[in-house]
């Protein structure tokens, strides 16, 4: 037998609050740390593009929790921050753990985001980062 009454907020036996989210999923507001370093990477890209124009209209981009395997051999022990599949078309990949644990907050890591995206399409045009990003601050921002 269904029970269709909303669910009664429960605290928690420890005296210490209610149990669960603050807000419900379905709320507009509400945003896990995978939309939130997706919707950080949008943002990043669509500037880039603003910027760079035709010359990143080829590149592919997108991100993965972790690096694989192959990526930490190459990167001899350091944990990369991203890599450049090179292909047809090039793909441009973050990975979001490792840009996560190097920040200290979110703002940190919107910058950290757009300073690894600037360094991997300047690796790749034969560039400097700070004509990808006149804000590139560079790798002594990272912890």
């Amino acid at each position: 037998m269904p029970n269709d009454s909303p669910r009664k907020a429960r605290r928690d036996t420890h005296g210490r609050g209610m149990r669960g989210p603050l807000l419900p999923h379905i709320a507009p507001s509400h945003e896990t740390r995978d939309q939130f370093f997706a919707r950080q990477l949008r943002d990043a890209i669509k500037d880039l593009d603003g910027r760079m124009g035709k010359k990143v209209a080829g590149i592919t981009f997108g991100f993965e929790e972790i690096p694989n395997l192959r990526d930490l051999i190459l990167s001899e022990g350091a944990v990369s921050l991203g890599r450049i599949d090179q292909g047809n078309p090039v793909k441009i990949v973050l990975y979001q753990r490792p840009i996560e644990a190097r920040s200290l907050n979110n703002d940190l890591m919107t910058r950290i985001t757009r300073d690894v995206l600037a360094e991997l399409v300047s690796n790749l045009l034969g560039l400097r980062p700070q004509d990808v990003d006149p804000d590139y601050q560079g790798p002594q921002i990272r912890n």
